[in-house]
């Protein structure tokens, strides 16, 4: 895949622009653009076993993986962000749970923000169900039907979300995947819940309604304080380390963020080496050898050979590729292997 893009969706004071700037900040100042009425910005995956790669190969390039974080105004026709749902990988949905009242002067309620939020996302695709129907309408006039089993899985699609339920988590076989993919439906797409709280209430008590409404969903919710993380990632290295530890945080949002994505969306990394470039690829678990091929090049899938693997760990032991072989952990792999998260990958391609 390319970079892994997740777009940020919220309602009016929720805070998600904030949180934003808390994704995209850094202590030289903000690192995004403005592409229309949306702001795009970009993080490294954060992985200690590339840096110490990095540390041993002191490469030309050093290239972590990236992260694309999409902030669309909320003035637009869709609030969320029109087209632009239709290209997020996931979705960072952020709710409110700070204050007494939200921006309309009601009380607090984080699990409404949230329900009104996926409405959201429902009616967006009852719309796009719509809109299949009514070109289907035209084309059966001129002698072309939609097949049965398309009709039949359009009519399940259209039963769920006329109930108020998203997509998401809906079983589908390998045939109805395909037959979505060019309804780029949105209450399908991963989600993770931002809970974003108080300061003084970071661990998120009092959330308990929204985490089990999440469980129920099967998504992340994380609680964070959106104003205090953007406080953060203005703070140079030593600086955060310091705050973060008074604050009782492992680890700054945009890390926590990218953590729970690949954890939402089943990702591992498989690192390639050498004097020219370390690079970090990001690949779904359970993708063969081939497949990770193709992440590089397409030429590199189409005339795949053998893969050389070794695992971060022996690689470690060891110190060196060459060093790797002699132990007998550097292994020769077919185009049906399936790729293990921190493996060095080196790829045998002839085309």
């Amino acid at each position: 895949m390319a970079s892994l893009s997740l777009h940020l969706v919220g309602a009016a004071g929720s805070g998600k622009s904030i949180l934003f700037d808390a994704l995209t900040e850094t202590p030289a100042g903000p690192s995004f653009v403005h592409k229309g009425e949306v702001r795009i910005g970009s993080a490294k995956v954060p992985d200690l076993r590339l840096n110490h790669l990095n540390d041993i190969y002191k490469p030309k390039k050093f290239a972590p993986a990236e992260i694309v974080f999409v902030d669309p105004e909320l003035r637009q026709k869709n609030r969320n962000g029109g087209s632009f749902m239709a290209e997020a990988d996931a979705f960072v949905m952020v709710v409110q749970a700070f204050g007494e009242t939200d921006y309309t002067g009601k009380p607090i309620d984080p699990l409404s923000q949230m329900e009104n939020l996926l409405l959201d996302l429902v009616l967006t695709d009852l719309e796009r169900i719509e809109r299949r129907r009514q070109k289907a309408e035209k084309e059966k006039r001129a002698g072309k039907t939609l097949s049965l089993l398309e009709s039949r899985w359009l009519d399940r699609c259209q039963s769920q979300l006329e109930s108020n339920r998203p997509l998401l988590g809906m079983d589908f076989t390998p045939e109805e995947e395909t037959m979505a993919q060019p309804y780029s439906f949105v209450s399908i797409k991963p989600l993770i819940v931002v809970a974003n709280v108080a300061e003084d209430n970071l661990n998120g008590v009092g959330l308990e309604p929204l985490k089990e409404r999440c469980r129920e969903l099967g998504v992340e919710c994380l609680p964070l304080c959106a104003t205090l993380e953007a406080e953060i990632s203005r703070l140079d290295p030593g600086e955060q380390a310091a705050f973060l530890k008074d604050y009782g945080l492992l680890a700054p949002a945009k890390d926590r963020l990218i953590q729970a994505a690949f954890r939402m969306l089943n990702l591992i990394s498989f690192f390639t080496v050498g004097e020219d470039e370390v690079k970090a690829w990001t690949l779904r678990c359970g993708a063969t050898a081939q497949k990770a091929a193709g992440k590089i090049h397409s030429d590199i899938e189409r005339g795949f050979i053998r893969a050389e693997v070794v695992s971060f760990e022996d690689f470690q032991t060891a110190g060196s590729l060459s060093a790797c072989k002699g132990r007998g952990t550097l292994r020769l792999e077919g185009k049906e292997y399936l790729v293990q998260d921190g493996e060095i990958v080196h790829f045998r391609f002839n085309v």
